[in-house]
């Protein structure tokens, strides 16, 4: 569980340093689906390419996927930091 924990604290950085990296260039990427429609499981849909997305084209859906990308790494940091600090209480007994 530990190692897993610390594959997750990586993983998390690597992703906030991307988000804060697109955040200051002022470009991200959109996935573009490769069936088109809402309908039908997520796990049916897969991605084909990526559509850059500015912030100085178009700067509420920049904002969007931003705001995106900063939510998943938060995430997946804390989820990594939970784990690790539930190994260590284990340990710890």
């Amino acid at each position: 569980m530990r190692v897993l924990s610390f594959i997750l604290i990586a993983l998390g950085l690597y992703l906030l340093g991307s988000a804060y990296y697109d955040e200051y260039r002022g470009s991200t990427f959109k996935p573009a689906a490769l069936r088109g429609g809402r309908a039908g499981p997520s796990f049916n849909r897969g991605y084909l390419y990526s559509i850059p997305v500015s912030r100085e084209q178009n700067p509420e859906l920049f904002r969007r996927f931003m705001v995106t990308h900063w939510i998943y790494a938060v995430v997946v940091e804390a989820a990594g930091c939970i784990l690790y600090m539930k190994s260590k209480r284990v340990d710890d007994l």
